[in-house]
């Protein structure tokens, strides 16, 4: 190899370890400034690495958006930055996009997209996507009512330590056993 490919290599080395640490920094600042409160400056820190293609900052960004931290609540732009963060498989920003369209908040309401965006998080083990996608199964909404498919997600995410999913769980093992006690016949008075 001669000195001009090695001065090349090492220079592009350079440049993309330069911008890591850049990445890093800023996003450390972001981070600092939202653990005091200050969320313009934690969306100061985060929006130029979110435009520049950061599915992390995208999806704090997004966060920001939709929670309304110091920005008016925006669910149209939680929605825009989240997609952007989604499209490039970001779990959390999947499942916050599928929330978006169940509800219909900054996107039309669609659960067939909810369902497509909470499936691609919950394949990633992503705990509130499975079991956001185990609802959807509990009641037939955009795919088949499927209660041993969504036994399984909530089950899942419940172990995940999910704590909507354990709560979910618990409604659902209820609901089951009461079902399968209606279900069966009475041993006091026999069948007519």
């Amino acid at each position: 190899m001669n000195t001009v490919n090695l001065s090349r290599r090492i220079l592009c080395v350079g440049i993309v370890l330069s911008f890591i640490a850049a990445c890093q920094t800023s996003k450390q600042r972001g981070w600092t400034a939202y653990d005091r409160g200050d969320f313009e400056g934690a969306l100061e820190s985060w929006r130029p690495l979110a435009e520049a293609g950061d599915a992390d900052s995208q999806y704090l960004v997004g966060l920001i958006h939709d929670e309304g931290r110091g920005v008016p609540v925006d669910p149209r732009q939680a929605a825009i930055w989240y997609r952007m963060a989604a499209e490039q498989g970001h779990a959390p920003a999947q499942n916050n996009l599928g929330v978006l369209h169940f509800r219909g908040k900054g996107v039309p309401q669609s659960f067939d997209e909810a369902a497509q965006w909470y499936a691609k998080a919950a394949v990633q083990g992503f705990a509130p996507a499975q079991n956001n996608l185990g609802v959807l199964y509990l009641f037939g909404q955009a795919v088949p009512q499927d209660p041993g498919q969504a036994h399984s997600l909530i089950a899942k995410a419940a172990l995940l330590g999910d704590g909507k999913a354990q709560r979910t769980l618990t409604s659902v093992e209820r609901f089951r056993h009461r079902s399968q006690a209606e279900a069966r016949p009475s041993l006091a008075a026999p069948p007519e």
